[in-house]
Parts: C-alpha cells; sequence; structure tokens
C-alpha cells in the first residue's frame, strides 16, 4: 500500500537498447509508447530508491523478470507487478514459472484483470467482477499468496470498476490518474499513478523518479487533455487514438 504523499510511477515494459519494441509486453503504436529503454530505468531506480518513489509495471511483460527485477535487485528496491492474467504463457509475456520468481524474489504481484479489456467501465457488473475475480483466482493459485492489488487496464475506471475491485478482495488499487492524492471506496485505498512514456525526456522522467514536482504537473496537464478525449469519445476512443498514433508511426519511421 502507497503511503501519502508519495509518488508512484507507472511503467510498463523496460528493453535493452539492442531488443525490439515487440519482443516483451503488447505490441503496436499505442502500448509500444509505454516502453522505455534500460539504460533510463537505471538512471531513474537510484533517484526513486532516495525518494521513496513506488515502481509499479502493467501487463506482464516478459521484460519485468528479464530485465527490470535484475536492476531493480541491484538498486534494492522491490517492485508491484500487475499482471493480464489471460497473456501467461504466451510470447511476449510472463508464464506462471516467472511471475513465481517474481514474488519469490519479494515483489509485489497483483491483478491488471484477466482479459485487459480496451474499455472496463463498458463491461456489465458481472463481467468486471469476471474480470478481478479471474484474474485473482490465477494469480492466488501462482504465488501461493493473497492478491490484494490491482491497477485497472487503460484507466478507465468508474464506481462499479472500484467497487467489483474491492468485493473481489483487494485493498489496494491503482488507477492512471496523475495525482499523489489519495481516496477510498469503502476499505480499499485508490491510488493514483504518473506515467512514463517513451517520448518523456530523459531528464523529466529521472526528475519524475525523485518525486519532483515539475514534471507531476506536466503530467498533470497532460491527462487533463486525455480525460476530456475519453469522455467527449467514450467507448470509440481507444480506435480514435489507435488510428493517430498509427499515422504518427508511420510519419516518424
Amino acid at each position: 500500500m502507497a503511503p501519502g504523499g508519495r509518488t508512484v510511477l507507472m511503467l510498463h515494459d523496460v528493453l535493452p537498447d539492442d531488443r525490439r519494441l515487440g519482443e516483451s509486453g503488447f505490441t503496436g503504436p499505442g502500448p509500444d509508447r509505454y516502453k522505455i529503454r534500460q539504460p533510463l530505468f537505471e538512471a531513474m531506480a537510484g533517484p526513486a530508491r532516495a525518494s521513496g518513489t513506488i515502481l509499479t509495471f502493467d501487463d506482464g511483460g516478459r521484460s519485468a523478470l528479464d530485465v527490470v527485477a535484475p536492476v531493480l535487485a541491484e538498486h534494492g528496491l522491490r517492485g508491484e507487478f500487475f499482471i493480464a492474467t489471460a497473456r501467461l504463457g504466451t510470447p511476449g509475456f510472463l508464464d506462471r514459472k516467472g511471475v513465481g520468481e517474481l514474488a519469490a524474489a519479494g515483489h509485489v504481484i497483483g491483478s491488471h484483470s484477466h482479459s485487459h479489456p480496451e474499455v472496463m467501465t463498458e463491461l456489465s457488473g458481472e463481467e468486471i467482477r469476471a474480470e478481478w475475480a479471474t484474474s485473482i483466482s490465477l494469480l492466488e493459485d501462482v504465488t501461493g499468496r493473497p492478491v490484494e492489488c490491482a491497477s485497472v487496464p487503460n484507466g478507465f475506471t468508474n464506481r462499479a470498476v472500484l467497487e467489483a475491485a474491492q468485493e473481489s478482495g483487494i485493498r489496494t488499487l491503482y488507477t492512471s490518474t496523475p495525482t499523489r492524492r489519495r481516496r477510498t471506496c469503502g476499505a480499499m485505498d485508490v491510488v493514483g499513478r504518473f506515467a512514463v512514456l517513451a517520448v518523456d525526456s530523459p531528464g523529466s522522467a529521472v526528475a519524475l523518479a525523485s518525486g519532483a514536482l515539475a514534471p507531476r504537473l506536466k503530467m498533470q496537464a497532460r491527462w487533463n487533455t486525455l480525460a476530456l478525449s475519453k469522455k467527449l469519445l467514450g467507448a470509440r476512443y481507444p480506435a480514435v487514438r489507435a488510428k493517430i498514433l498509427a499515422v504518427l508511426a508511420g510519419r516518424s519511421a
């Protein structure tokens, strides 16, 4: 559980400079925006430890074990890894053994839903409960430990998502909202996170890991713009976003 006032970072895959983006985690222009390179992550690790910044990792890509975990161990850090369990053992993702190794090394294992729905808020109440319950059951079977934390895929959160998580036994739910303010849903803490993107400057990412104010304000401004787009587009947002990112990727190729 993240103590109040501490910065929580949302990361995904971390890859060496010589490894292709598609070798770990989800693939495509959207997911690739969240993949950073190992030298940058190594530069962030020291400031994160010094400032007490909490490092969380979504999806369960294979880089969690062969890249991220060794850097965390070198700096005496514990990560929190949120696994989309339908992807266990598929190309680019951790298998059950890998998740177990992360847990045995002292890292926190949590749910990132089962199927990683594009827009979780569009699901029925029953479907949302199944997403959490299925994922938690699988992870508890793998680790032999209670799963009491989770993160929401793609940042789509509403009351139904929160209440279903709490009812499933989640005690800390991480969102994609860039804030250090905490709120609660019943007995569950709801904690915001600051996303680290590939387009962010190295200086900004390192400053964010150190808990600096300026990059947090910048990300909050970026989030407010994004939140407006999500509100206006609703369920169409993922498709529109994917088309825009595909165009941008084509221009930069």
